[in-house]
């Protein structure tokens, strides 16, 4: 008999060129899947606040509020980011509105804390509180939303579910922010689903 000319090494060299071809091709598709499932919006999450015991649930995606800022520069804004976060202490349910404000701008000069927010939705007026002492003041050690600068201030306000329906739902809601008798408002600049 007449041998084919391919030994057993080759066999073998082909089958890991296969093997990397289909481990190449999978890696591809968990990528692409990957990608696909981050443009889906973002659902709640809830985890365990180990020190102070709560449950916490976080909505999605936040609403983020801007007044733009052309006279100090090319896209310079401050921000104020909200969203809805459950304390679940023993039961006992806590709905609070929470975010931060802050600024693509070098503020370090301003004291963010002496500034008053409002939430403005048609005729509803919703005061939002500092807390320069950070998220403990709602049963929360941790930040439950990433921080998204230095020298962003927490923001907190109670709310019902009512209330956040109506929020989510009026197209012209807004915040007003006045500090040392200056008034600035900011309009949504990017909502849930956006």
């Amino acid at each position: 008999m007449t041998s084919s000319g391919h030994s057993g090494g080759d066999g073998t060299q082909v089958c890991r060129t296969v093997s990397v071809a289909l481990a190449a091709g999978t890696l591809l598709a968990a990528i692409l899947m990957a990608g696909c499932a981050s443009e889906q919006p973002a659902g709640p999450r809830e985890y365990l606040d180990e020190r102070t015991a709560a449950t916490i649930t976080v909505a999605g995606e936040p609403m983020v509020f801007a007044c733009d800022r052309p006279e100090l520069g090319v896209n310079a804004r401050d921000y104020v980011t909200l969203t809805a976060v459950d304390v679940n202490t023993s039961g006992r349910h806590a709905t609070h509105l929470v975010g931060y404000s802050w600024s693509t701008l070098d503020k370090r000069a301003i004291k963010e804390s002496d500034s008053d927010y409002e939430v403005i939705a048609d005729d509803r007026t919703l005061s939002l509180q500092p807390m320069p002492d950070g998220f403990r003041a709602i049963g929360v050690n941790e930040p439950p939303i990433p921080v998204p600068s230095r020298g962003a201030l927490p923001l907190t306000a109670p709310i019902t579910r009512d209330q956040l329906l109506f929020l989510r739902d009026t197209s012209g809601a807004h915040i007003v922010r006045t500090r040392d008798g200056v008034t600035e408002r900011f309009e949504l600049w990017r909502g849930p689903g956006h």
